[in-house]
């Protein structure tokens, strides 16, 4: 299986997952609802560990995908995937894709998340060079399980 298919293949996973976990209280709210009758509305009751204001200033999954990242003003990759820590729910890297032009050459690097920032309009930024995005170990998705 080529990178190109696997990755698309993670993003499609990123994609489901960021609508399941969007549309999932929705989903659960409604069938709590369906078995009152119309005229007495249940009111919504919060499910524990959100928090709201964090939830306000997320993003989705679906949208990193395919970001630019920079490094001042200069492209040096695009972001290809989000790789999450399902046991401690917390996000662990950005996989960028960098080099390489229009898709050809280019390779795939695991970023750490505290790498990445992201600026004024939603543009994210880092202070890690071209050259070592070029001298970084590829990515292997092969290697998670």
């Amino acid at each position: 299986m080529s990178i190109q298919t696997f990755s698309a293949q993670h993003r499609a996973v990123a994609r489901l997952l960021a609508t399941y976990l969007v549309a999932s209280p929705v989903a659960h709210a409604q069938q709590a609802q369906s078995g009152s009758s119309p005229s007495s509305p249940q009111p919504a009751t919060p499910i524990g560990g959100i928090d709201h204001a964090a939830l306000a200033g997320s993003a989705r999954a679906s949208k990193l995908i395919g970001s630019k990242v920079y490094h001042g003003d200069i492209s040096i990759g695009q972001i290809e995937d989000v790789l999450v820590d399902l046991n401690r729910a917390n996000l662990i890297a950005v996989v960028l894709s960098v080099g390489g032009f229009l898709g050809v050459g280019d390779k795939l690097v695991a970023v750490p998340v505290t790498q990445i920032k992201v600026g004024p309009e939603a543009k994210f930024t880092t202070d890690l060079t071209r050259e070592q995005m070029a001298a970084a170990p590829a990515f292997d998705f092969g290697k998670l399980q």
